[in-house]
């Protein structure tokens, strides 16, 4: 709890240190001081102190800690006056201590404050205070003190760290001194003739033997007759016992499992939704799948290509109101470059016209090409003079401008898109996008499912690419989808038919072999009605039908050669275990359920 009128704070012996460090926080107070317990928490360990000192250095307190041995929180009030219930031997044990740790030349402790009877340790940091001396008297005892120990940081010269650190340590050394010395006084407190009856209790309690115990035995408190009877009552349920639920028979058959295959065959009806056992129809669904696959390829063509550059060009006529025409093949040379250009056709240039006073030349655009193949010909924007026209008036008033570039020049052995190009790349996608198609079949079918391979077949290859075949360039892109298609049955379908064919095939003393079919589809076609015929082979183990509760009533109360000589007699039995037990017995019981069967499959023939 925190003092209203003043800057002490007053803290309780199980406070934890999360608290006080939030009470130092809510406080205004540039200076306080902490009035701790004894037995205080915060006492307890140094790394508590450090805490408060760190606290102390980031809100710029100066902070004291009064250590009392009355908890004053729990008096209720902060004014509270602190009680002195020790006698001299304690204050004396406790001066004892600080003249020992002052001996020492601990570093953390204040020489200076003995005279006070206060003891000062300082601690690094600027966590400092002023001692506080043993103020509160108690007013109905004024002859006694309360002895207090102020713990104050003051810290003058914070260059030598690790000398203050080792001071921590001998500190700690010295509390816990003190804390000895305290216990050697509560027991020197005690009557001396009260201690000596204590030690000898405790001494009694930790040798104390358990008591020996007594009595007869069982034995000799029941009467004879009593116990004659108890045992004629259990000999007789022992003999119930072995003749009645101790005999029991384990026999063990081994059957032997015959081979046997059949050849089906079954139509594939996509309109059917059961089995037509009649007529030997399966129920069959059509599967589709489609996969995409693109990729980019290089391309690996190659050819010498020659090319003139071309473009166009304005031409404009200053020398006439007339039209002028120029001719096919007229040559056109750049002014920069001097790069001769041709026109491929005649063409017919528009006189100049008179426009408000001022003469606007007539013009026409036209397309040239470079005289030679070659990029050199891929020139930039020029102004061209007209060759032909040279040594006339015609040829400064008849001329032309490019405004775009030259381009198509080119001499030289280039890459380009072949058709050899196209065929590997479809092949090398179509043969992805199958596998993925067959993958997707897998996964739709499962387990499940029986796909008819020889329906599967492709549909709709779509393949599309950037570019056409023979264009220049080095690489292309291309994409391919592939749909597929099959018919496929359901496994239990076929699986169920083939049992009604080959159950019906059986003796009444034969059965299948569970787990032990394997079939393939043999071969696929369609008939005449354009129905999917496909043609099975099954491999299948027969065993003998035993009915278990007719046998036990068959080889009860038989003996061990009578059920051998019956087993030997059953159709399908390979060899036969008997066990009687305990040893003695040399028939099965007649109860069947003391008659255990169990019956093993040897496949292998």
């Amino acid at each position: 709890m925190e003092d209203q009128n003043t800057n002490r704070i007053y803290i309780k012996s199980d406070e934890e240190i999360s608290s006080i460090i939030n009470k130092i926080s809510q406080c205004d107070e540039s200076e306080i001081i902490l009035v701790v317990p004894e037995n205080a928490l915060l006492l307890q360990n140094v790394i508590n102190l450090k805490i408060i000192k760190k606290k102390a250095e980031e809100e710029n307190k100066k902070i004291s800690i009064i250590k009392s041995e009355i908890d004053l929180e729990k008096e209720n009030s902060p004014d509270v006056n602190i009680k002195v219930n020790v006698d001299k031997k304690k204050i004396n044990s406790i001066r004892r201590v600080e003249k020992s740790i002052n001996d020492n030349s601990n570093p953390m402790v204040n020489k200076n404050s003995q005279k006070d009877n206060v003891k000062s340790i300082h601690f690094p940091g600027q966590f400092e205070q002023d001692s506080i001396k043993e103020n509160n008297i108690n007013q109905e005892n004024p002859d006694k003190k309360k002895k207090v120990f102020d713990i104050v940081k003051r810290i003058k010269n914070t260059d030598n760290i690790n000398k203050i650190n080792n001071s921590e340590k001998e500190c700690i050394s010295a509390k816990e001194e003190t804390r000895s010395a305290d216990n050697h006084y509560h027991y020197q407190g005690f009557d001396e003739e009260l201690r000596k009856n204590i030690d000898r209790l405790q001494y009694e309690k930790d040798n104390k033997k358990a008591p020996k115990s007594g009595g007869g035995t069982i034995v000799s408190s029941i009467n004879s007759k009593m116990l004659a009877f108890f045992v004629l009552i259990s000999l007789v349920a022992v003999s119930l016992a072995i003749a009645f639920v101790l005999p029991k028979a384990d026999i063990n058959i081994i059957l032997k499992a015959e081979p046997v295959s059949y050849d089906f065959e079954f139509m594939i009806d996509d309109s059917l939704d059961k089995i037509d056992f009649i007529n030997n129809k399966i129920p069959s669904e059509k599967i589709e799948v489609s996969s995409e696959e693109s990729g980019e390829y290089s391309t690996t063509g190659k050819k010498h290509l020659q090319e003139k550059a071309s473009g166009e060009i304005t031409v404009f006529n200053e020398y006439s109101s007339s039209p002028q025409r120029i001719v096919e093949n007229t040559r056109f040379l750049s002014k920069t470059d001097n790069k001769l250009f041709r026109i491929k056709e005649a063409v017919t240039i528009p006189g100049f016209l008179l426009v408000e006073g001022v003469d606007v030349p007539g013009q026409v655009t036209i397309t040239v090409y470079a005289d030679k193949v070659g990029e050199e010909y891929n020139i930039g924007s020029d102004s061209f003079h007209l060759p032909g026209l040279q040594g006339s008036a015609k040829y400064a008033t008849i001329y032309a401008r490019s405004i775009k570039p030259m381009s198509g020049g080119i001499d030289k052995e280039v890459q380009y898109f072949s058709e050899s190009d196209y065929i590997t790349a479809k092949e090398n996608l179509l043969k992805l996008a199958k596998e993925k198609n067959d993958k997707d079949f897998l996964n739709k079918t499962l387990d499940q499912s029986q796909v008819l391979d020889l329906t599967k077949k492709e549909e709709d290859v779509e393949i599309t690419t950037d570019i056409e075949i023979g264009e220049v360039v080095d690489s292309f892109k291309i994409k391919v989808i592939a749909k597929t298609s099959a018919i496929s049955i359901l496994k239990s379908d076929l699986n169920t038919i083939i049992d009604e064919k080959i159950n019906s095939r059986l003796d009444t003393n034969k059965k299948l072999l569970d787990n032990s079919r394997r079939f393939e589809i043999k071969k696929t076609e369609t008939n005449k009605d354009g129905k999917i015929v496909i043609f099975v082979h099954v491999n299948q183990s027969l065993i003998a039908k035993i009915d278990i509760d007719k046998l036990k009533e068959e080889i009860a109360d038989k003996s061990e050669e009578e059920i051998r000589s019956y087993f030997i007699n059953m159709n399908g039995s390979m060899s036969t275990d008997v066990i009687f037990w305990p040893f003695w017995v040399k028939s099965t019981p007649a109860s069947y359920d003391k008659i255990n069967v169990t019956i093993d499959i040897n496949n292998s023939i």
